[in-house]
């Protein structure tokens, strides 16, 4: 069966292939006509420069008009110098009588003496509605004379300026009190700090 199988295949695939030979022998052997040539256009690829006139254009300035001057801004005594600009004069810093404890000797050589003392900001609702006032503030200096355990013992109007004390106070700093020739905490010192608008 096999022997039969492979005769058959072989001559099969041999008119196979004669077929498709012959069929594209035809294709070829025909005769094509040709009409008549077209003319030949000629196309110019280069580019041509084309020279224009160049314009330097001048950007003019413009000239703004400078505002008007503001009114004087308000100053700080001895203050940081920022300030709500509707406040025409600032809070003023009133240092009261230091209360010494009990049983301690006056002793002014050697006691706390203010080296930097910030205004405190003016809060923007006071201003906003005139309002003046105080607050009393008693705090502690320590042996590096930074301020700690600042507290509000007293205040006109209650709450309004607290904050504003309490915050520039912190920012005080002075001269540690001097016992023997160590440095020592000043406990019990008060201050009042005035809130004054100018009218």
């Amino acid at each position: 069966m096999h022997a039969l199988r492979i005769p058959l295949v072989a001559s099969s695939g041999a008119l196979v292939t004669l077929s498709v030979f012959t069929l594209l022998w035809h294709f070829v052997s025909v005769p094509i006509e040709v009409g008549e040539a077209l003319p030949v256009v000629k196309i110019d690829w280069t580019r041509q420069r084309v020279e224009t006139p160049t314009e330097v254009k001048r950007v003019e300035k413009t000239v703004r008009p400078t505002p008007p001057p503001l009114p004087n801004p308000p100053r700080v005594t001895g203050g940081s110098g920022v300030d709500p600009p509707t406040m025409i004069r600032p809070a003023s810093v009133e240092l009261v009588a230091l209360q010494r404890p009990s049983g301690v000797p006056m002793r002014p050589d050697g006691d706390v003496i203010p080296v930097v003392r910030p205004a405190p900001d003016y809060p923007p609702r006071a201003i906003t509605n005139g309002i003046e006032g105080w607050v009393q503030v008693r705090f502690t200096v320590t042996t590096i004379g930074t301020v700690r355990d600042a507290v509000v013992v007293n205040s006109a109007p209650q709450k309004l300026f607290d904050d504003a004390a309490l915050k520039a106070i912190a920012r005080w700093r002075y001269n540690p009190r001097v016992e023997s020739g160590v440095a020592v905490e000043r406990v019990g010192l008060q201050t009042i700090i005035r809130f004054e608008l100018d009218r």
